[in-house]
């Protein structure tokens, strides 16, 4: 149960530490068109990239949790 908790309490810390950062990426990246801003009222999608971030911050996140738990568990049973 304590390997449950160390996993999920690693998993969220990272996945919040990487949607943050992918945030401010795509904060830093995004380049409004502007050739269409006087065109009409259509609407841009933001990140229309089509890459999904979450996923791949969630991916990340789940790899370095389980490093992490079974890291713990290996020092819990040496001592």
């Amino acid at each position: 149960m304590k390997n449950y908790a160390v996993f999920i309490a690693s998993f969220v810390v990272f996945l919040f530490a990487f949607q943050i950062l992918s945030g401010l990426f795509l904060t830093l990246t995004y380049v409004p068109d502007t050739s269409q801003h006087f065109s009409g009222s259509t609407v841009s999608i933001f990140g229309s990239e089509n890459f999904n971030y979450t996923l791949l911050s969630a991916i990340i996140s789940a790899t370095l949790s389980f490093i992490i738990s079974k890291k713990v568990s290996i020092l819990k049973n040496n001592n």
